[in-house]
């Protein structure tokens, strides 16, 4: 895999008693998925960063987000929503190389009609930077205009969390077009090697007890600063 970059996950057949290479659709069709999870594991090195993770429909559409941690993540948490397994469907991941650096940013997030998406941006040194959808490029008001967040889970790679030394802002946050702020919710570096301490994990859900209402000219930043 390459880092900040979404790639299809297969499956493996190193001492599995399975075929090597197929999607997730085809092996598993006629099936509901209900849990699954993603694990970075970096090669002789301890800095592979988890960034998003989703489930893809035939039509290109997302179906689902999934969580996902560093190499000590545990767990197998559930989905949002069951996913029937067909032919087609594909399972996707990214991570990034945790480092005293900007990093990627990545926001998943689950809507009240059941609609996903996940906006993500590789983050400017103290500079306000718009995320948008990985598969359509739109900001967070285009692609979910009327729709309410209920659920998000978010992450940043950065080894020193993403606004170190104060020049930026410590979560990503939601503006609506005269410029209130809707929402601020802080990444999860957990997945990180910080200062010599893993601490690993899947990255978690947050629940929102009023759900984010989301108008079409909307926009979710990041601002870092290292």
């Amino acid at each position: 895999m390459t880092a900040e970059t979404a790639t299809e996950i297969q499956t493996g057949g190193v001492g599995i008693n399975q075929s090597s290479g197929v999607s997730i659709g085809q092996a598993f069709a006629d099936k509901t998925l209900v849990a699954c999870s993603l694990l970075v594991q970096t090669d002789d090195a301890l800095t592979g960063a988890f960034c998003h993770g989703y489930l893809q429909a035939p039509t290109g559409d997302m179906l689902c987000p999934v969580q996902g941690g560093g190499y000590t993540g545990v767990g197998l948490p559930r989905l949002k929503r069951p996913v029937k397994m067909s032919p087609g469907v594909k399972l996707f991941a990214t991570f990034d190389t945790s480092a005293d650096a900007v990093a990627l940013a990545s926001m998943a997030c689950y809507c009240a009609s059941g609609k996903s998406a996940i906006f993500a941006i590789k983050a400017v040194d103290a500079t306000k930077t718009s995320m948008t959808d990985v598969l359509t490029g739109a900001t967070v008001g285009q692609s979910l205009t009327n729709e309410r967040i209920v659920c998000s889970y978010q992450t940043y790679g950065g080894a020193k969390g993403v606004n170190d030394n104060q020049a930026g802002n410590s979560g990503f946050y939601i503006e609506s077009s005269d410029g209130a702020l809707k929402l601020m919710i802080p990444p999860n570096c957990d997945n990180t090697y910080a200062s010599g301490n893993y601490t690993g994990g899947n990255s978690p859900w947050v629940e929102y007890a009023v759900p984010i209402p989301i108008g079409q000219n909307d926009v979710l930043s990041v601002m870092a600063g290292i």
